[in-house]
């Protein structure tokens, strides 16, 4: 035999079960990026399961190979729509998908890892799971390639490593390369007689040599590769007290997200020591630029929070109870003036967000109680109108974003003529937002750049939340006032037992704006709610009409004394239904369906195995090696003992344990096989698939019921090395 032979590409059914577990184990480093993996697997694995269960059936029915490929594409574009539409809102299905794909690809755009597992993340996850299968099995059972695989495979930690090296644990790259592994032996022969008997143990392990060589060079080289991955920007915010960066999300992705989600969900409880409702804040986003508002770098420090914002207020302690929500801040009444919570927790000094800093800071909430003493802002109409613009070291919250189109500086300057203070033109522009020439919806772009407020406010004059807040925001920094957006929840509805309950829908954005001795002074130009009665326009606090269907919209977050609570007037809504995918009874069907799938899977691996043994292409030599290793497995499969020695002796001793007509059909083919391997002739192999077949048919009549049992539904020839 050659030595190129050694890595001859031999095919198998059980070969595409190895290519779908080979891409599940290469996205495991998924787990770097997003931060619930489970929300991937729960969909993902419909994909790789009917890749491996079409491929392994087809192959076991003696599928051309192009022919297997062809379906398992069919089957696996048919499952990954179905998952997509489960996960996508009820409506036209190609619209629908571009919708869940347009998500998916602004969580990427504007999150920091770990990504929550929102529907659009979720369905390009499952885009590529269904990708790498199909590229997987081209490499493998299509072009006989399969040690090009290490690209696909290795791709997911690949990502992993560009954007999260410092938190990449490398032992991820264990089940990348065992994936790897396990193609190269199954593809390459491993575990096949190499020929004659006197050279088979050299040449099988030759081969497992190769593959466990390119698998440990993969592996070395992914290292290498891994440690000197040049990185882009990270967006640190460096934290007192710790030597490393922390990389925060972007809150308005989560805030759109929510106010999307099309069942409400729970997000915590507060209790105040007013019993009145209060705005609970996450963060501020002084950051306005032609793609929207953002975070600036932050100066996070552990000390000095009840100093960093020295302007009157009301006095408020609030206690809150955290759902099962996992969150980097810690939603608190602004201004807030101390906290106590379990965990490590840090303050910036500047929008007083008070952010996670632990070794597990992205799940610091979940099921978080604490409490926040506040000075919540409360300043008369009167104040207000009086307010001059206040002056802050940094420019950035005066800075109006680039591109925003003249006609903007116009409309602005329309709206607040005949104000002759910062503060008379501040409550002028959100009267205007608050006009009845705007209308809230849901159905507006999901981002607040430069060309969506343009729009905004001289074509479309619709939107939700961010839009109104960006727009006012704007129109405040051309003026010449400091604005920034804040991002966090309404007060929530009131329970019976005088707590408060804030939900995903109840999250919200709102401008505040700075003056001279008021400090940062929240507004809300958003029409679908009451603002505080002070300083909001009565004329203008009802909400405007829309006839667009959209989840409760959310209230402004400025802080009401107890004597004037505010009253918060939804827009009218419709409730959203998703398709959530099977009823019960086709649920139960493939529950059912996998079960007996899984009861057969040794079974059908045996069978696979079987067919590969018994075919009759390639060498007659390697043809009778392959024949004796089912017999040999036969043998192990009905519990019976399989003698050491060459074909010979060892096909007299075994028949002893046989019946008349098994121990014929054995000495028959040991004798084939005796022959192919010693005679220079070699031997006609034509009939050993059928004398093989007798050998089973006598096998199977001479054991109990039991024992044919075990030996279809649990083949002990599975469990045993070198078969």
């Amino acid at each position: 035999m050659a030595a190129g032979d050694d890595m001859r590409f031999t095919h198998h059914p059980f070969s595409h079960v190895i290519v779908a577990a080979a891409v599940w184990l290469s996205m495991l480093p998924l787990s770097t990026l997003v931060s619930d993996t489970q929300q991937v697997w729960a969909h993902a694995w419909f994909i790789l399961g009917a890749a491996g269960t079409v491929g392994l059936v087809m192959g076991l029915l003696r599928a051309p190979r192009a022919l297997v490929l062809f379906v398992q594409l069919l089957v696996i574009l048919g499952v990954l729509a179905w998952r997509g539409l489960a996960l996508a809102p009820r409506g036209d299905p190609l619209a629908s998908l571009r919708a869940l794909t347009a998500d998916g690809v602004e969580v990427i755009r504007t999150g920091v890892p770990p990504l929550e597992p929102e529907p659009g993340l979720v369905w390009l996850c499952l885009i590529l799971a269904a990708l790498l299968v199909i590229i997987v099995e081209l490499l493998v059972n299509g072009l006989e390639q399969p040690a090009w695989t290490i690209a696909p495979l290795a791709l997911t930690y690949g990502v992993a490593a560009l954007v999260r090296i410092d938190d990449l644990d490398w032992l991820l790259l264990v089940p990348v390369v065992a994936g790897f592994i396990a193609i190269l032996l199954s593809s390459t022969g491993a575990g096949e007689a190499a020929g004659k008997a006197s050279r088979a143990s050299s040449h099988h392990l030759s081969r497992v040599s190769v593959g466990w060589a390119f698998g440990a060079a993969a592996l070395v080289v992914a290292i290498l590769v891994s440690a000197m991955v040049p990185l882009g920007d990270k967006r640190p915010w460096t934290e007192g007290g710790q030597d490393g960066p922390i990389q925060l999300s972007d809150p308005t992705v989560r805030l759109d997200q929510d106010l999307r989600r099309p069942t409400d969900s729970p997000v915590l409880t507060y209790r105040t020591s007013t019993g009145g409702p209060v705005y609970m804040r996450t963060v501020a986003l002084p950051n306005l630029s032609s793609s929207g508002a953002g975070l600036v770098p932050m100066s996070l420090s552990r000390s000095g929070l009840d100093g960093d914002h020295d302007f009157p207020g009301e006095q408020v302690t609030v206690d809150v109870q955290m759902d099962a929500v996992p969150s980097e801040y810690l939603p608190a009444p602004f201004a807030a003036a101390s906290y106590d919570a379990d965990g490590a927790w840090s303050h910036d000094p500047d929008t007083l967000a008070i952010v996670a800093s632990g070794p597990n800071r992205t799940q610091q909430t979940v099921n978080l109680g604490y409490r926040v003493e506040s000075t919540l802002p409360s300043p008369t109409r009167e104040e207000v109108s009086q307010a001059n613009p206040g002056s802050l070291p940094s420019a950035v919250t005066r800075e109006v974003p680039a591109g925003l189109s003249p006609g903007v500086t116009a409309l602005t300057s329309d709206v607040v003529a005949g104000a002759t203070t910062a503060g008379e033109k501040a409550l002028a522009i959100q009267r205007f937002l608050r006009s009845d020439a705007f209308r809230y919806t849901l159905e507006a772009p999901n981002t607040a750049g430069t060309d969506t407020i343009s729009s905004f406010l001289l074509e479309a004059r619709s939107g939700y939340c961010i839009h109104f807040a960006a727009a006012m925001i704007t129109m405040a920094r051309i003026e010449g006032i400091d604005a920034r957006m804040a991002v966090g929840f309404v007060p929530g509805e009131q329970q019976a037992d005088g707590s408060y309950l804030v939900t995903s829908h109840d999250a919200h954005s709102w401008p505040e704006l700075y003056f001279e001795g008021l400090g940062w002074v929240p507004f809300e130009p958003t029409p679908a709610y009451q603002g505080d009665p002070e300083y909001v326009d009565p004329s203008a606090m009802q909400p405007a009409t829309s006839p667009s269907p959209s989840p409760t919209p959310s209230a402004a977050p400025t802080p009401q004394p107890t004597t004037v609570p505010p009253t918060m007037q939804p827009v009218p809504t419709a409730p959203t239904t998703v398709d959530d995918g099977p009823g019960p009874v086709v649920r139960g069907l493939l529950i059912a369906l996998l079960v007996l799938l899984a009861l057969a899977l040794p079974a059908l691996v045996r069978l696979g195995l079987r067919a590969s043994r018994l075919r009759s292409d390639g060498d007659p030599g390697q043809a009778t090696d392959r024949a004796w290793r089912e017999v040999q497995a036969m043998f192990a499969d009905y519990g019976l003992r399989w003698p050491e020695g060459s074909p010979g002796p060892v096909g007299r001793e075994a028949a002893e344990q046989l019946s008349p007509r098994g121990a014929e059909a054995l000495a028959a083919i040991a004798a084939t096989v005796e022959r192919s391997r010693y005679s220079r002739d070699g031997a006609p192999v034509a009939e050993l698939p059928a004398e093989v077949g007798t050998l089973r048919e006598a096998l199977a009549g001479q054991a109990t019921r039991g024992a044919r049992l075990r030996a279809v539904l649990l083949p002990a020839s599975l469990w045993r090395l070198g078969r």
